[in-house]
């Protein structure tokens, strides 16, 4: 454990507590959102933590090194390859901490490295059994033989079809057509995740348009966005991804490390903020509106409640 230097006077020496505070409310929001994909921003909130520590605050490093368990558990196990320079972040960060004095971490942390390292050599078996299927050559079919007169063609001969169940049968009404957006979240063909963006797409959008709708802005920016981001864009980038090979598409990067799950992933998430975007936008129109009718009210009848009292 390395001793803390007291380098500070006396008189703002206390400073480092609170502002241990601030560091460890920093850690924790760069840790649990899209900046903790960044092995550079984690090392350096993890270094402002481990300063404040020196400086004297040697209690940060517990519940820092508790967060970065955290992180392992919620990056190291999702096998994505994106994630793994801001997995390796996480346990250099750890091994600060622990010579800080936040030793007991070694014990959960080896537990989760091994869990780690078997779901890693697991996901590797399976990327290899995927490409020696993709190398294997395809098995050759045997040419149909033509005999007897019969056609080589399977396809559907025309049947001859009374009138009156021709009629009958027209009374039967059609089947509903099912939306292509919704139409994407039941393909089998899509990660389970993937699907569950889309599920999350879907209700954020229609949220933002009902509430749209109902506040008279139907026609405004922002419902024209929610409706192309639910009609064109997401669609479009799903497309693109069922467009991939499917052994290939979840395994092999496209750009850097970024597998095209990977990159589908990233725009599904891009989409869902955008649509949080619009509903923020009339919130806080709305809270505007709020605000000047409460201004207008307590001007108008504050005055009169003074009088009563008086």
């Amino acid at each position: 454990m390395i001793p803390e230097l007291h380098v500070l006077p006396d008189a703002i020496a206390w400073i480092v507590h609170p502002a241990a505070g601030f560091a460890l409310a920093h850690f924790a929001s760069v840790l649990y959102s899209r900046q903790g994909k960044q092995a550079a921003l984690v090392l350096r909130a993890a270094a402002i933590i481990a300063l404040l520590a020196v400086l004297g605050a040697g209690w940060v490093v517990h519940p820092a090194a508790g967060m970065l368990l955290g992180a392992f558990g919620l990056r190291g196990f999702r096998g994505r390859v994106d994630e793994r320079r801001a997995l390796g972040a996480v346990l250099l960060s750890a091994v600060v901490f622990m010579v800080l004095g936040a030793g007991w971490v070694i014990f959960p942390l080896a537990v989760m490295s091994v869990i780690w390292v078997f779901v890693l050599l697991m996901s590797s078996g399976a990327r290899s059994a995927n490409q020696a299927e993709l190398e294997a050559p395809a098995p050759v079919q045997a040419l149909p033989e033509r005999a007897g007169g019969l056609p080589l063609t399977t396809a559907p001969q025309p049947v001859a079809v009374p009138v009156g169940a021709a009629v009958q049968g027209s009374s039967t009404p059609p089947p509903r057509a099912v939306d292509a957006f919704t139409a994407l979240q039941l393909d089998d063909r899509l990660p389970g995740d993937i699907r569950a963006q889309l599920v999350a797409l879907d209700l954020r959008t229609a949220e933002a348009l009902a509430h749209l709708k109902a506040i008279g802005q139907e026609g405004a920016e922002g419902a024209y966005v929610a409706r192309a981001i639910r009609d064109e864009y997401a669609p479009a980038s799903v497309r693109a991804y069922l467009n991939l090979p499917r052994t290939r598409a979840d395994v092999m990067p496209i750009e850097g490390d970024k597998t095209g799950r990977d990159l589908l992933h990233e725009q599904l998430d891009l989409l869902l903020d955008a649509v949080q975007d619009i509903l923020d936008s009339t919130l806080r129109a709305g809270g505007q509106e709020l605000l000047t009718n409460q201004r207008f009210l307590r001007e108008k009848f504050g005055k009169v409640k003074k009088e009563l009292d008086v």
